[in-house]
C-alpha cells in the first residue's frame, strides 16, 4: 500500500508540474497568437468570404453574392492571364539568376578565400536596406541621360545612347528583376555558405582522394547536400516575386508599359483600391494564395520524399 500511495503522490506530483508548464507556455504564446489570429486569419477569411460578392467598398452591407461569378470573370481576363505570366517569368528569371550566382560564390567564400568576410558583408549589405532605398537607387541607376548603367556601356564601347531600360516592353520586366536579385542576392549566398560549410569534410576528403575534380566535387557531394537549403530559398524567391515584387513593380514602372511588368499583386491593388472592385480582387487575391501555397507545399514533400528515401535529386 506505501508503494502504490507513494506511486500515486508522484503522478499528482507530475501531473501538477505539466499543467503548470502548459499555462507557463500558453501564457508566452496567447499574445504570439491572438496577433496572428487577428491580422492573418481572420484578415485571410474576409478576403475569402469577400472573393464570393460584388462590393465596392463605400457602405458596409451593400454587398452582392455573386457566387463564383468573380471567378468566371477572372478566367476570362486577359490582364489577370497576362500579370500571372509575368509573375512566372519573374519568378523563373530570379531563381535562375539567384540561384546560380549564390551557389558560385557561397562555394568560393566557404573555401575561405581572401577577405571571404569582405565579401559576404559586401553581399549582405542590400539586404539590409529598405526595398524604397533599393528602388530609389536603381531608379538613378537606370535613368536614361544620367542613369550610370548607360554611361558604363558607352565607356566599355557599347553604345545604346539614351536607352529607357524602364520604358521598353522588352527591357522592363528584366529591369525589374535586377534590382530585387541584387538586395536578396546575400541573404541566399549566406545560406548556402552556411550550409556548404555544415558539410563533414570527411565527404570532401574522400571525394578528392577518388580524383574527383573541384567541379565534380560540387556536383556530386556539396549540391545533393545541400538540397534542403536550395528548397528553403527556392520558397523565399516565390514568396518575393508574388509579394515583395509590388514595391518593386509599383515605384519603377506602375505595370508598364504596356502592361509589360504588370503582376498580380500590383493588378489586385488596382482593381480593388483603384477601380473600387473589392470582391474581383478578392477572388485574384485568394487565387495568388492558393497558387503560392500549392507550389510551396509540393516543393516541402518532394523535398521530404526525397529525404526519406535518401534520393539526390529534386
Amino acid at each position: 500500500m506505501r508503494i502504490i500511495s507513494k506511486k500515486l503522490v508522484q503522478f499528482k506530483a507530475g501531473a501538477k508540474i505539466r499543467n503548470t508548464s502548459f499555462r507557463i507556455v500558453a501564457a508566452f504564446l496567447a499574445p504570439a497568437l491572438i496577433s496572428y489570429l487577428f491580422f492573418v486569419v481572420y484578415p485571410l477569411f474576409k478576403v475569402f468570404r469577400l472573393s464570393f460578392y460584388d462590393w465596392r467598398g463605400v457602405k458596409a452591407g451593400a454587398e452582392v453574392f455573386v457566387g463564383f461569378g468573380n471567378f468566371k470573370s477572372l478566367m476570362l481576363d486577359p490582364i489577370f492571364w497576362r500579370a500571372l505570366s509575368n509573375n512566372l517569368l519573374l519568378f523563373v528569371f530570379v531563381l535562375l539568376i539567384s540561384i546560380i550566382f549564390a551557389l558560385f560564390f557561397s562555394y568560393f567564400i566557404a573555401t575561405k578565400i581572401k577577405f571571404s568576410g569582405l565579401y559576404k558583408a559586401a553581399w549582405l549589405f542590400p539586404n539590409i536596406l529598405g526595398d524604397i532605398i533599393v528602388v530609389t537607387i536603381w531608379l538613378f541607376i537606370y535613368h536614361p541621360t544620367m542613369g550610370m548603367l548607360n554611361y558604363i556601356l558607352s565607356k566599355i564601347g557599347i553604345h545604346v545612347g539614351a536607352l529607357p531600360w524602364l520604358g521598353r516592353a522588352d527591357t522592363a520586366l528584366i529591369a525589374v528583376s535586377i534590382p530585387m536579385i541584387w538586395k536578396y542576392m546575400g541573404l541566399y549566398i549566406i545560406l548556402f555558405t552556411a550550409a556548404i560549410q555544415e558539410i563533414p569534410s570527411s565527404f570532401l576528403e574522400a571525394a578528392r582522394i577518388d580524383g574527383a575534380s573541384r567541379w565534380k566535387e560540387f556536383l556530386h557531394v556539396i549540391l545533393p547536400l545541400l538540397k534542403p537549403t536550395i528548397a528553403v530559398a527556392i520558397v523565399f524567391m516565390m514568396y518575393n516575386s508574388f509579394s515583395v515584387i509590388f514595391t518593386y513593380i509599383k515605384f519603377l514602372t506602375e505595370g508598364g508599359p504596356y502592361r509589360s511588368t504588370e503582376v498580380l499583386p500590383t493588378y489586385i491593388f488596382q482593381v480593388g483600391f483603384e477601380l473600387h472592385k473589392f470582391g474581383y480582387g478578392s477572388a485574384i487575391s485568394v487565387v495568388t494564395f492558393l497558387l503560392v501555397s500549392v507550389f510551396a507545399i509540393f516543393i516541402i514533400r518532394t523535398l521530404m520524399r526525397s529525404l526519406i528515401h535518401g534520393e539526390t535529386g529534386f
